[in-house]
């Protein structure tokens, strides 16, 4: 294994760590490897350490090269909205790692995202907002190498503007000013890549019906997507395995449904 930093990706900061496989090519002859960017949650306030590393790391074991994405956060100390910040970020690591697919052994077309709580937002932002002329102001293009190929989404923040709204995200975000750009189920398009989205139906932060309004968006423009609720499980289980966290073997479940789906759409065979 190789592991690789880069930092900052943008002028406001932001930083990638990679887990990169030693090239096989010339042994078992499978040809690049896909990637996926693992973004951590938190409100946008914080990012939560087991929503990182250790999902990148299984991730890695399933055959994948992994990402974990630092974005900018929004702090006391500095309370100006982070309005396009975060997801310049995440989309300047798409890409990096696009354009760096020879050097890692990455398939440049089987790059994708997943993201937790806030990092789902994040990650769904990717999938849905990847050509705003907001990026292409700041990263300069606002093309397909900004969109991921495919996008996993655990308890996301929809930021839907309604009762379930999340309203510390849409202020961190926003601000006072109109959070309407970040709001994802009302952008979603034919474009939008495949989505595996879950949750659970006892969330007391992100209720259940982000995700519900997200997929719903999705089957409505035609885009392929999978959803999987699990009737128990608080707010923020990752993996559903960190024993410091909260175990939860039947929420775990999760994992291995999607490294399949992720093995199908990348057309890649991963190991259980």
């Amino acid at each position: 294994m190789r592991r690789i930093d880069i930092a900052p990706l943008t002028p406001e900061g932001g930083s990638l760590t990679g887990y990169l496989h030693d090239p096989d090519n010339a042994y078992i002859h499978r040809g690049p490897r896909p990637a996926l960017l693992v973004i951590p949650g938190g409100g946008y306030r914080k990012l939560v350490e087991h929503e990182g590393d250790p999902v990148a790391w299984e991730f890695f074991t399933a055959g994948f090269h992994t990402f974990v994405l630092t974005y900018s956060i929004w702090r006391e100390d500095s309370p100006a909205p982070l309005g396009w910040t975060p997801l310049a970020q995440a989309a300047q690591a798409l890409r990096l790692i696009r354009a760096h697919a020879s050097e890692w052994d990455v398939h440049p077309r089987r790059v994708a995202v997943m993201g937790f709580s806030a990092g789902g937002h994040l990650a769904g932002s990717c999938a849905v907002l990847w050509d705003r002329p907001e990026l292409r102001d700041r990263l300069g293009a606002a093309d397909e190498e900004n969109r991921p190929d495919a996008a996993v989404l655990a308890y996301p923040a929809a930021l839907t503007l309604g009762p379930y709204a999340h309203p510390r995200a849409r202020t961190c975000l926003a601000g006072d000013g109109d959070p309407a750009p970040f709001d994802l189920p009302s952008q979603v398009r034919p474009d939008t890549p495949p989505c595996f989205v879950w949750s659970t139906m006892a969330d007391e932060h992100v209720p259940v019906e982000n995700s519900l309004a997200l997929i719903q968006s999705l089957r409505q423009n035609g885009v392929p997507c999978e959803l999987h609720l699990y009737t128990e499980g608080r707010h923020g289980l990752g993996l559903g395995t960190v024993e410091a966290v909260e175990p939860h073997p039947h929420l775990a479940t999760w994992v291995p449904l999607c490294k399949r789906w992720l093995g199908d759409r990348l057309d890649f065979p991963v190991s259980l």
